[in-house]
């Protein structure tokens, strides 16, 4: 084992940043022996000359020194072995350069490693008595900002670059003057050129230079190995990657940037000395054909390239940057052979997360809506994809098919598109952010309502919207908040479950007993059970399963805003227990009957819809029970949009009108609070314990006893003979009632005298057969007994049809909407509102006793009926005079 090397007489401490070989060199020169001398004391190896290659020993000492040897001169010179290695370039290994895996070499290909060679600052070598700065060699060096001017990059004599390979050793050493081999023949190789270094003339720079302050940029990133500034701020990166973007971006401009548009972003002194100039020999082919995909030989180059490059990256953030990476990359456009968002991955190795967003949010003003949403480049930092395909389905079990309503009214514009329509895109393209899949796979995995094309078209049209960005904001957010939050609802689940139990016919004539809510005809019972279906599912009430009673048209859809005023809290919160109880029965226990993400993500943000949390709800609730058509009303009165009322009152149902006794409303209220007043135990003992009389129970709770009767019959008690279940006496036939007080419009009285009873007795005879009275007094005028005397010559299919105001109006209405190819286009045809078209039709096929009409569908026309057919005769008949 050798002996470590004895100290050196005389020490010379090492200069700040100073580079191993030229300390050796200095060190050499003060104790005035050759430098050969001093490396066989340190124990350097001795070069073998092996062809035109030292055998097993390095070219340049100053890129790596082994433990071995770093340690000896450490022990000789009195310097510890970290001030040692920082003189060579392992000291900027993984920040500004990158060696080989022995760490003899540095590789060319990364970060503008320069193998071999220094650039030097004349001014430098002057002050410093010939010693040399370990950054010089680094590509990212290109300017002394000490003396400010560029560095030097070859020998103005030999034209050679200095340092390519070590000094002789031979001779003391003068490192201010050019050690590479003579250019003239038979010269002595130990002097080298012998060219003063010093006098070296490189282009001056005036202070506050922009080629000085990217230095010192270059400096700071290096020395301190994170980079903080500008778009970095949000993301801190480490020297290399910021290095390596410098270096992207830095191709860029040096091998596709045209002269005119250089000369027009950097001072005019740096822009003529890097055009006028012709470049030094490139290291390879390969670098003359891809300008700075190497080191750049010159300073100058360097410089423009890096002055640009941070000119990009030091903008206040990731779009102010985007913005000016724009305008580079519209000059450069004609220069390459595509702009996309994965072209920059031909830009070189390394490149930060913080550069591809500020390449995508420059992009973005020509990426398609979808990319928008894809690459998140309404965000802070934009970005490529990350989630995997489990990560996309997840989340899609996260999201139902119809967008929750509280966002799809704020994302809805108020004109050009439907929300129904929309629900469904959004629910959609919640699935694209940060993902790869397509529009159509979109679709697929939210439920399979619509398809790519329908979500593209949408998409252009909100797109076109001021507030798409906001929009793209919103989506990100919340597609953020269920990636990183768990939801109580599984949607997956609930689309997948069997939903033909549904609101049974029983449990919706309970409930409707139970709040006092009219069951209607049967259509109320299918909007109620299809939006039932809705909330439970997520689902469009298009896929309600046909024996649910599904939606079959539009006219259909639009009567179940009508059922969205109707609804009062008491039947909302029966609705509600009810879909937990189906829960329940499908074993699920610990989910709510709907969720809705909150609308905190949406703060701050300009969005197309208006905000339901700005409806003053008591003027709403005032509004929904004066009018026959409420939602559209209170919508027009409040200034909002129809699906915003449908969603407040969906979440906040309007309380009961007050009771009054003409309407059925009232009297299924009066039932429902008779029943909470007197339940069946209390009604038991009343009435069976105590013996009292329904009119005793009437007077004792105030309950008419009309109203105990139908509770007593409701509870099964069967009621005592009395009063009360007085049955009039004689026998009156149905038809001949109906044919003497109908048709012929003859008076209760009359007839009671003509059958030898009271008038209340022949009243109750028309309540048993179910005929309708006339209101008071108006069969005595004159006007009526005409309107009588004309029903009883009108066709005989048409008479229980024309009772009442406006009879022969509502008849001849029906008669021309007929030839329509359905009631909506019949009202519009006819400048009639179609709910009222409607209503006076149901009227007629209720007194009739059966449909006229077949409604229109989707792909088939509305058409009559058979009796429909014979109305329409009997009414043109009557229109032309005919007798019946």
């Amino acid at each position: 084992m050798r002996e470590p090397a004895r100290t050196l007489p005389i020490r010379l401490p090492p200069l700040p940043g100073e580079a191993l070989d030229s300390w050796l060199e200095a060190t050499a020169r003060r104790m005035d022996t050759t430098l050969g001398d001093v490396l066989l004391h340190f124990g350097f190896p001795v070069r073998q000359r092996a062809g035109n290659q030292f055998r097993g020993i390095p070219t340049d000492w100053t890129i790596f020194l082994d433990e071995r040897l770093t340690a000896a001169v450490a022990h000789a010179t009195g310097t510890s072995p970290e001030a040692v290695t920082a003189m060579t370039l392992a000291h900027y290994d993984g920040r500004a350069l990158q060696l080989s895996a022995g760490g003899r070499a540095v590789s060319r290909h990364v970060l503008w490693g320069r193998g071999r060679g220094s650039r030097f600052c004349p001014d430098c070598l002057h002050s410093s008595d010939g010693r040399w700065q370990l950054s010089w060699r680094l590509g990212f060096s290109f300017a002394c900002t000490r003396h400010r001017r560029l560095l030097a990059d070859c020998c103005p004599h030999c034209g050679q670059v200095p340092r390519q390979r070590p000094r002789s050793g031979r001779s003391v050493s003068r490192p201010e003057l050019c050690g590479n081999p003579p250019i003239r023949h038979g010269g002595l190789i130990s002097a080298g050129c012998g060219t003063d270094l010093t006098h070296a003339s490189t282009l001056l720079l005036p202070a506050g230079h922009p080629v000085l302050a990217a230095q010192d940029r270059v400096t700071e990133i290096i020395e301190t190995q994170t980079a903080t500034f500008g778009p970095y701020g949000t993301a801190p990166q480490p020297a290399s990657a910021v290095l390596a973007d410098i270096r992207a971006l830095g191709i860029r401009v040096l091998s596709d940037l045209p002269a005119a548009a250089l000369r027009e972003q950097i001072p005019a002194d740096i822009a003529e000395v890097h055009l006028a100039t012709e470049p030094a020999v490139p290291h390879s082919e390969q670098a003359a054909d891809r300008p700075g995909f190497m080191a750049p030989p010159r300073a100058v180059d360097a410089a423009v390239a890096v002055t640009m490059a941070l000119g990009i990256l030091q903008q206040p953030g990731i779009h102010p940057a985007g913005d000016a990476l724009r305008g580079l990359l519209e000059e450069v456009r004609e220069e390459l052979t595509q702009i996309s968002v994965t072209s920059i991955d031909g830009w070189g190795r390394g490149i930060s997360p913080v550069l591809q967003s500020v390449h995508l949010a420059a992009l973005a003003p020509s990426l398609r809506p979808s990319e928008h949403l894809r690459y998140r480049t309404t965000t802070e930092t934009p970005r490529r994809p990350a989630r995997s395909t489990r990560d996309i389905e997840q989340r899609a079990r996260k999201i139902p098919t119809m967008f929750w309503p509280s966002w799809t009214v704020r994302l809805t514009p108020p004109e050009g598109i439907y929300a129904r329509s929309l629900a469904p895109v959004l629910a959609a393209l919640l699935l694209i952010p940060d993902s790869r899949i397509s529009l159509d796979q979109a679709a697929g995995l939210a439920g399979d309502a619509i398809d790519g094309i329908e979500i593209s078209r949408l998409l252009q049209e909100l797109d076109d919207l001021p507030q798409w960005p906001d929009i793209v904001i919103a989506l990100d957010r919340l597609a953020d908040h269920l990636d990183g939050d768990d939801i109580p609802i599984d949607y997956g689940r609930r689309r997948l479950l069997d939903y033909t139990g549904l609101l049974p016919h029983n449990r919706w004539l309970e409930i409707c007993r139970c709040t006092g809510t009219p069951p209607g005809t049967g259509r109320r019972e299918r909007i109620a059970r299809s939006q039932l279906f809705r909330r439970l599912s997520g689902l469009p009430p298009e896929s309600v399963p046909d024996d649910l009673g599904g939606l079959a048209s539009a006219e259909f859809r639009a009567t179940s805003l009508r059922f969205t005023a109707l609804q009062t809290p008491e039947l909302a919160h029966a609705l509600q227990q009810e879909a937990l109880a189906f829960l329940a029965s499908h074993h699920i226990h610990d989910e709510p009957v709907t969720w809705q993400p909150p609308t905190a993500l949406l703060a701050e943000l300009s969005l197309p819809g208006p905000d339901p949390a700005h409806v003053d709800l008591p003027r709403l609730h005032q509004l929904v029970r004066e009018r026959q058509h409420p939602v559209q009303h209170a919508a027009q009165v409040l200034g909002t949009t129809v699906e915003a009322i449908r969603h407040v009152l969906d979440e906040h149902p309007a309380p009961a009108p007050p009771l009054t006794k003409n309407t059925a409303r009232a009297t299924g209220r009066i039932r429902q609070q008779a029943r909470q007043a007197i339940p069946e135990e209390h009604f038991t003992q009343l009435y069976l314990d105590e013996h009292r009389s329904l009119q005793q129970i009437a007077a004792l709770t105030g309950f008419s006893r009309k109203v105990l009767t139908e509770l007593a019959h409701e509870y099964g008690i069967q009621l005592r003979d009395g009063p009360q279940n007085y049955k009039p006496r004689g026998t009156i036939d149905r038809d001949w009632l109906i044919e003497q007080y109908v048709h012929r419009r003859r008076t209760l009285a009359n007839l009671a005298r003509e059958k030898g009873m009271s008038t209340a007795n022949m009243a109750r005879w028309a309540k048993t057969h179910n005929v309708p009275l006339r209101p008071r007094g108006g069969a005595s005028h004159s006007q009526a007994l005409r309107a009588a005397e004309q029903v009883s010559r009108a066709p005989r299919i048409l008479r229980p049809a024309l009772t009442g105001q406006g009879a022969r109006e509502r008849l001849n209405r029906f008669a021309a909407a007929s030839v329509y190819p359905s009631l909506g286009a019949a009202a519009s045809g006819l400048g009639l509102n179609t709910f009222a078209l409607v209503a006076q039709i149901n009227r007629i096929e209720r007194e009739l006793g059966g449909p006229l009409l077949v409604r229109a569908e989707r792909g088939r026309p509305m058409k009559l009926t058979p009796l429909g057919r014979n109305v329409l005769r009997a009414v043109r008949r009557s229109q032309n005079g005919a007798q019946p």
